[in-house]
């Protein structure tokens, strides 16, 4: 990682230091000036950055569908666990019902 104030800054290594900040990977980022995606490897100085210039970081929209669709996977995963559990324990009555009913029919 470069040094603040360091003029070959690259995107890469803006994207690395806004990880704790935003919880998205470098992956994840796209980060723009004037409107124009920089790669990371990018200097941003080469690119016109300036001191206090704005960019402008925003999610990779093929990257939150991949988030949503992993989160959909999941709730589908739970509900299924949730299904199956439930039916668990409805064999597991009635196999106790049948045990009672064999234990019953044995000691007549």
């Amino acid at each position: 990682m470069r040094e603040r104030g360091d003029v070959n800054v690259d995107a890469g290594d803006v994207k690395r230091l806004l990880v704790p900040l935003t919880g998205l990977a470098p992956k994840e980022q796209r980060l723009l000036f004037k409107g124009v995606e920089k790669e990371d490897s990018e200097a941003l100085h080469m690119a016109g950055v300036k001191d206090k210039a704005k960019l402008i970081l925003v999610e990779d929209p093929a990257a939150r569908e991949r988030k949503v669709q992993e989160q959909y996977k999941q709730e589908k995963i739970t509900r299924s666990y949730q299904i199956v559990t439930s039916i668990q324990a409805e064999v597991d009555k009635l196999a106790e019902q049948v045990w009672d009913d064999v234990l019953t029919t044995a000691l007549e």
